[in-house]
């Protein structure tokens, strides 16, 4: 009887790695939480990201300090990430720049259901304005949202999803800071997920 439980437990222990990379699996998006590319160029954050400088995505436009990265223990006494230890900066608070980061998924079924999901915080104040929208891969119309109040540099994360379908197997999907000149000033994103399932 001992050696069987041995048994059993070895053949348990065997499984879990696996049940552990499906459950990581489950998440289509590359990079989500920003975590890949190390943003400490000096003083926990670094500036002036644009095209592939961050893993699995695409930044089109920049000015050489916006879109920006911040780590948690930062010289501003920002955050901390809502997942992790960085995240990431849309806009340019006072000049009205709504800069974007964008990202490819493959692997979807067209007709399918999927859910995706992000997280996001005002830099100062209310609120932060983003949209979600899809470039490609969905006829979903997409999502404004307004972050939550934060008392200073990122401090309040709020949670949001979006349940689209698929009419092809790559999807391209896009957030956007709408209002850096407004209330909120820079939009922080984080947590980025897209699974299948949800009800469109």
């Amino acid at each position: 009887m001992h050696k069987l439980a041995q048994f059993l437990v070895a053949a348990a222990v065997s499984v879990l790695p696996a049940i552990t990379a499906t459950a990581n699996a489950a998440n289509l998006v590359t990079n989500g939480s920003f975590e890949a590319d190390n943003f400490n160029a000096g003083g926990g954050y670094r500036l002036g990201l644009i095209n592939n400088d961050v893993t699995g995505w695409f930044i089109p436009a920049g000015d050489g300090v916006y879109p920006w990265g911040l780590q948690n223990g930062n010289s501003f006494g920002a955050g901390p990430a809502d997942t992790g230890s960085q995240w990431l900066v849309l806009g340019q608070q006072g000049t009205s720049n709504q800069y974007t980061i964008r990202q490819t998924v493959n692997g979807l079924t067209p007709g399918r259901a999927y859910t995706l999901s992000w997280a996001a915080a005002s830099e100062l104040g209310c609120c932060a304005m983003g949209q979600l929208s899809f470039l490609a891969g969905s006829a979903s119309s997409g999502s404004s949202f307004s972050a939550p109040n934060s008392g200073s540099y990122w401090t309040q994360w709020g949670h949001y999803s979006l349940n689209f379908v698929a009419s092809a197997a790559t999807v391209t999907f896009q957030f956007q800071d709408i209002r850096p000149d407004s209330n909120g000033y820079d939009l922080g994103l984080d947590s980025v997920s897209l699974v299948a399932g949800g009800v469109p």
